[in-house]
């Protein structure tokens, strides 16, 4: 019997208190002298692993909290004479059956996380429960919960749910689907805040796109979904591979086509459709992406490769060792969507074999190996490479995913869609005449027919009346661009002069009627350039020029170092996607001293933001970033491109990167994060062999990056509310670019009006945010002054806080306008001058930085003092 256990039982002998803690106490059996705490009603056995029997507790009648999360336990029946009971927590047990738990009628809190329940059917009556956690479990079905009116939060995270339509009666108390499994959701266990949970589910219903929007966006589709939803019946089946794979040929034979042994190799994307019948009778189709394999192509895959679709990827035995880094490529941007792999054109070398079952062990996605060749009509391994992917659409998610009905009508004139691109009324004109009236409901169909890539929309671009796009008008632009041997010729640089020569480029006039001709008209050029932009293929240089990385000259710029320089690896075991390092230029294009860019490197250098310099190359054998940086604020300098590189790497899935720390006097390297938590554990040295001594841990980190980086105290984010007139919405985004050394170093968080969800009540979203401000930025202009909503209703209410000091009110000192008079005039305002009348719009710009990083200081000394 442990002694600390019985201590504990004494000493609430004496105080007779409602709580007793028998945690960690390594019980094995529950003591005698327990029964006689009849007082008690919250008791915790966690973590004894050994205790097993709880029949004890019958005698505790009182009890309404019990918590014996980490134990041994697998039968709860000695809890059904608990009545009162409130708050059970049987997490990481070995229970798997709550059948014992049907009558306890006073039951609000539930966690059975990480247990073997399957059956959430004895909690059909308990209609006080508010809060279930069921993660980790093998729940699957959450119909027992359909009458549960007083549920406030579910987490059913890593489960196998993928309907929530048994529980959308919560949806519609406008309780938000979380899908991610963050910090948050890590706090919302503990803190039962309301949600439902569905991190790692393979939601279908709603589809996962929906439940990521908004609860008004899920309320409506359920809405429109009622009784007559169907299944989507829609596969997206992308094929990757080198350029001489045989892509195209595998989807010809798909097709029913013949081989074609001078097959033209595919510059930029063919999709074909192609139908499969299912074993329920359900005919399904397949939308085969046929990718260009051309390395310059890697950039346009942001575009579509998604989690949602079946990858097929091809191998040669002339690139059997490029299976691998497709393997990568495909789980960067897909996830754990599944791969089939084929080893094509075995008839050139019949031996042609690669490393199966290490490949498998590697990539689990991985369903199969299909050793076939195109040019042999119906071969034996292409017989059972297409029943395989029959297989793998008919356990499809969006073969699945039910779909309103009138939404499908909509999607299949889209799916349609021959011209090039439409206007955004044109497409609610399509959602009216088959029955989709709701605004609400044709934004919710418009973003989900995005992200299925029936057509492109770009929310960011909203200015521009081109707003519906076919993907294969796009794409072929965009590659128009990249693959262009003007703008190569001319060191990357793009001219506005130069757009109509480079994408209607003679070369892509064709009289082939089987190709889709695409027309591009001179006065929708710009836009395909601001989806560059947007998707960080290029950056404008300045009015008349844009510059694209993928297409600089290769030969790198002199750079002389000017003092101590601080070295720094950032490598990629796996994959450093060939998208990584032009993505990176383009967001720090600002930075760029002069012309000092080439096609795997850049210098850096704006003293105005930070006294240093700094030389970013990318070595692309060994997958690595090398960052070289000198100067007064190397370090900070430093952390901010690095802070950048993993805003990048965010963007993919499943990326690993290991950032290096240099060792003084040596040309070694010891693992960041490693370095981080020896520091957290307390440490103070750490043996390093090439030195063949011990260093202090503070001195290799301090010398990389201040120590305030590593204070998470200190990178508690600091929020700023952007008040501002659509008509500077251009300036906003200049802003955005100024302020991006304070978002990536001091943690500011910036928001403004766009980041509002479809169908979310605007006005309300607006002053939540402006309430949760600790700064709030004035874009001062014309038309800010002018408009009521943002002068008299965001920037008053703002005021009266900022008078009371708890909260800061900025001024940006826009565009020019009569402002005295206005209370906005009596507050300091930056730059010293208009920025539209700035001589050096990039000066005003870091004035305003500047200005602001004092004004994030302040705020965080007065948050520390209380």
């Amino acid at each position: 019997m442990s002694e600390e256990a019985l201590r504990r039982i004494a000493e609430n002998k004496q105080t007779q208190h409602f709580e007793l803690d028998l945690s960690e106490c390594d019980l094995i059996d529950l003591p005698a002298e327990l029964l006689e705490c009849v007082w008690v009603t919250k008791l915790s056995l966690r973590w004894s692993v050994e205790l097993v029997d709880l029949s004890a507790l019958s005698a505790l009648s009182g009890l309404q909290h019990l918590d014996c999360s980490g134990t041994s336990v697998a039968d709860l029946s000695a809890l059904s004479a608990l009545s009162g009971l409130q708050h059970l927590n049987c997490s990481r047990t070995s229970v798997a059956d709550l059948s014992a738990l049907s009558g306890l009628s006073n039951l609000q809190h539930l966690d059975c996380s990480g247990t073997s329940v399957a059956d959430l059917s004895a909690l059909s009556g308990l209609s006080d429960l508010q809060h279930l956690d069921c993660s980790g479990t093998s729940v699957a079905d959450l119909s027992a919960l359909s009458a549960l009116s007083g549920l406030q939060s579910i987490d059913c995270s890593g489960t196998s749910v993928a309907d929530l339509s048994p529980i959308k009666y919560l949806i519609k108390d406008n309780v938000q689907v979380i899908e991610s499994d963050s910090l948050l959701l890590r706090f919302v266990r503990s803190k039962y805040l309301s949600g439902i949970y569905v991190g790692d589910c393979p939601l279908i219903c709603p589809p996962i796109e929906i439940a990521q929007d908004s609860p008004e966006a899920v309320v409506d589709y359920f809405e429109e979904l009622g009784e007559d939803g169907r299944n989507l019946n829609e596969v997206k089946i992308i094929f990757l591979g080198e350029a001489s794979a045989g892509k195209t040929s595998l989807v010809k034979q798909l097709m029913g086509e013949a081989f074609d042994l001078r097959e033209s190799q595919t510059h930029g994307i063919r999709i074909r459709k192609v139908p499969f019948t299912m074993p329920d009778g359900d005919a399904v189709t397949a939308h085969l992406w046929d990718f260009g394999g051309q390395e310059v192509m890697h950039a346009t895959h942001q575009f579509f490769l998604s989690q949602r679709s079946v990858y097929v990827l091809l191998l040669n035995s002339r690139n059997d060792d490029q299976a691998e880094k497709w393997l990568k490529h495909a789980e960067s941007f897909g996830g754990r969507s599944p791969v089939l792999v084929v080893l094509n054109k075995i008839d050139e070398n019949p031996s042609f074999e690669v490393e199966r079952k290490s490949l498998q062990e590697k990539y689990p996605q991985i369903q199969g190996f299909f050793r076939l060749s195109c040019a042999e009509n119906n071969h034996s391994g292409f017989v059972e490479f297409k029943e395989a992917l029959r297989q793998q659409i008919d356990r499809s998610d969006t073969r699945r995913t039910p779909f309103p009905a009138r939404w499908l009508a909509v999607k299949n004139h889209f799916a349609d869609m021959t011209a090039d691109y439409i206007e955004a009324a044109e497409f609610r004109r399509v959602c009216e005449r088959h029955g989709v009236a709701r605004p609400l409901s044709q934004d919710v169909l418009l973003q989900f027919l995005h992200d299925l890539g029936v057509v492109i929309n770009f929310r960011n671009l909203q200015n521009f009346d081109t707003q519906i796009l076919n993907p294969l008008w796009l794409t072929n632009g965009v590659y128009r661009i990249i693959n262009s041997g003007l703008v190569a010729e001319s060191g990357g640089l793009l001219k506005e002069a130069d757009f109509d020569a480079v994408i209607n480029d003679s070369r892509y006039q064709t009289n082939d009627t089987s190709e889709q001709a695409f027309h591009y008209p001179k006065h929708k050029l710009q836009y395909i350039v601001r989806v560059m932009q947007e998707f960080e293929l290029c950056f404008m240089l300045d009015t008349q020029r844009y510059v694209v990385p993928q297409l600089l000259p290769a030969n790198a710029s002199d750079f002389q170092f000017d003092g101590a320089v601080l070295k720094f690896v950032i490598h990629f075991p796996d994959l450093l996607p060939s998208s990584v390092f032009p993505r990176l230029m383009v967001k720090l294009h600002t930075f760029i001293r002069g012309a000092d860019r080439w096609r795997t490197g850049m210098v850096l250098h704006k003293p105005t933001v930070f006294q240093a310099s700094a030389r970013v190359r990318w070595d692309k054998e060994d997958q690595k970033l090398l960052l070289d940086v000198c100067g007064e604020e190397r370090r900070r300098f430093l952390s901010f491109i690095r802070e950048t590189v993993k805003e990048i790497v965010a963007d993919f899935a499943n990326l690993n990167f290991t950032e290096l720390v240099p060792i003084p006097d040596g040309d070694a390297y010891k693992d960041y994060d490693e370095l981080v938590c020896a520091e957290q554990d307390g440490e103070e040295e750490v043996y390093i062999k090439e030195l063949r001594k011990r260093v202090k841990i503070a001195d290799l980190l301090d010398g990389v990056e201040e120590a305030v980086m590593r204070d998470e105290e200190a990178q508690k984010p600091i929020k700023a509310f952007v008040s501002y007139s659509h008509a500077d919405l251009e300036h906003l985004k200049a802003l955005q670019a100024a302020l991006s050394p304070l978002v990536r170093l001091e943690k500011l968080q910036l928001w403004d009006d766009r980041s509002i969800d479809a169908g979310t009540d605007w006005r309300e979203t607006i002053f939540q945010h402006l309430a949760a401000a600790d700064v709030v930025l004035c874009l001062v202009s014309p038309d800010f002054v002018k408009s009521d909503f943002c002068y008299q209703e965001e920037f008053s209410t703002a005021l009266l806080e900022h008078n009371r000091g708890e909260k800061v009110i900025v001024p940006i000192r826009l565009r020019s306008t009569d402002w005295d008079g206005l209370r906005l005039r009596d507050i300091q305002g930056v730059p010293g001058v208009w920025v539209t009348s700035a001589g050096n719009k990039d000066e005003a710009w870091t004035e305003v930085s500047v200005a602001l990083r004092r004004v994030l200081e302040q705020v965080k000394a007065r948050k520390r003092a209380e």
